[in-house]
C-alpha cells in the first residue's frame, strides 16, 4: 500500500476470525530493526507511551488505521488470528508492506523568486530503507518540464528536479507522480510560491482592510452631526419671572391710586438644552402681555365687581 505524509491510511487484514477483534493481533517490522512490534494485542491498541500509538485504531473488519502519516510508519504490518490467548495462531499471515511517497525542497520556501534554481526531492521510502522500488514501479515528474529544468534519478525511487523558475512559475503545482505497469498509484504536490507575492497580498490586504475602516468611521461622523442638526431640543419650555413694582412703567396710567394695584414686569426666556436667552420684543417669538386689575378702579364699571371674570385688562 501506499500513502502520502500527513494523509490516513486503514491496512486491511484479510484472516479475520471474531469480528469484534477479539482473536487479532498486528506486528509491525522493519528492516534493520531488531524485531517485530506488537501493535494490537486481541482487539486492543497497545500503549508503548509513544505519539505513534495515539495515531492508531481499529477500523472495520480489524483494519488497523493509521491517522497522519510519517516516515517513521514505513514498514512491513502483519495481522495475525488467535482463538485463545494462550494457544496457537490460527491460519497464516495478512501482510501489508506500507510505503510513503514523500516531496520536499532543498531551496528554502522563503527564497523562492524568478531567475532562483529551484530543487525538489521526490522519494518513495519503502521497506527496505533504500529509496529503491521494485522493477514495476517508477517516479517521474508531471506534466512534461520545459527546457530550463534537469531531472536526475538516484535511484527507482528517488528522483530530483531541478528547475530556473521564472515569473509564470509562481503558485505553479509541481507534480512527482509513481507508476506501476503504466497505471499511476499516487501522486504528491509541491506548489512554488514567491515570497514577494506573499507580501504583496499581505500589503494590499492590509491596505484595503484600512480604506474599509476609514469610509466607516467617515460615514459613522457624517450620520451623527446630520443627526445632531436636524435634532429638535426637547426642552422648549418657556419661563417667566415676574417682578413686582412698587411704582407704574412709564406708559402707565399714573392717575390711578397707588394702593389700587401691583405692577409687574415679566421677562419672557426661551430655554435650550444649554442655556437659557432672552427673546427679542422685536422678534416673531415675541409675546405680548397685559397688567390686570379690577374694574372698579378704573376705565368700567361692572355690575358684580367680586365676579374673578370682570377684570380690566391693559395691554402692553
Amino acid at each position: 500500500m501506499f500513502s502520502r505524509v500527513g494523509d490516513d491510511v486503514s491496512l486491511p487484514c484479510n484472516n479475520v476470525v471474531y469480528p469484534d477483534c477479539s482473536s487479532t493481533i498486528w506486528i509491525y517490522n522493519r528492516a534493520g530493526s531488531t524485531g517485530t512490534i506488537q501493535k494490537v494485542t486481541l482487539g486492543k491498541i497497545k500503549s508503548d507511551q509513544t505519539e505513534r500509538a495515539d495515531r492508531l485504531s481499529l477500523g472495520s473488519n480489524c483494519s488497523l488505521h493509521v491517522s497522519d502519516v510519517r516516515a517513521e510508519d514505513v514498514g512491513l504490518y502483519t495481522c495475525r488470528q488467535f482463538l485463545t490467548e494462550t494457544g496457537p495462531q490460527h491460519g497464516g499471515d495478512a501482510d501489508v508492506d506500507l510505503s510513503v511517497l514523500t516531496i520536499s525542497s532543498t531551496t528554502p520556501v522563503t527564497d523562492l523568486k524568478p531567475n532562483v534554481i529551484m530543487t525538489l526531492r521526490c522519494s518513495l521510502l519503502t521497506d527496505t530503507g533504500n529509496r529503491t522500488c521494485r522493477s514495476r514501479f517508477s517516479l517521474s515528474w508531471v506534466p512534461k518540464t520545459g527546457t530550463n529544468a534537469q531531472v536526475t534519478q538516484d535511484s527507482s525511487c528517488d528522483i530530483t528536479l531541478s528547475v530556473t523558475l521564472q515569473k509564470k512559475d509562481n503558485n505553479r503545482k509541481w507534480t512527482c507522480t509513481l507508476t506501476g505497469k503504466g497505471n499511476v498509484k499516487i501522486s504528491i504536490d509541491f506548489t512554488s510560491t514567491f515570497s514577494g507575492s506573499q507580501n504583496l497580498f499581505l500589503t494590499v490586504t492590509v491596505g484595503v482592510a484600512l480604506a474599509a475602516a476609514v469610509c466607516v468611521t467617515a460615514v459613522v461622523i457624517i450620520v451623527c452631526r446630520r443627526r445632531d442638526k436636524n435634532q429638535v431640543p426637547t426642552d422648549n419650555s418657556i419661563g417667566l419671572n415676574a417682578v413686582n413694582h412698587s411704582t407704574p412703567p412709564t406708559n402707565e396710567d399714573k392717575s390711578q391710586p397707588a394702593d389700587r394695584i401691583t405692577y409687574a414686569s415679566i421677562d419672557h426666556f426661551h430655554f435650550t438644552p444649554l442655556t437659557p436667552h432672552r427673546v427679542n420684543a422685536n422678534s416673531k417669538d415675541a409675546v405680548m402681555y397685559a397688567s390686570v386689575m379690577p374694574s372698579s378702579g378704573r376705565g368700567r364699571e361692572t355690575e358684580n365687581p367680586a365676579d374673578p371674570s370682570s377684570l380690566y385688562s391693559t395691554v402692553k
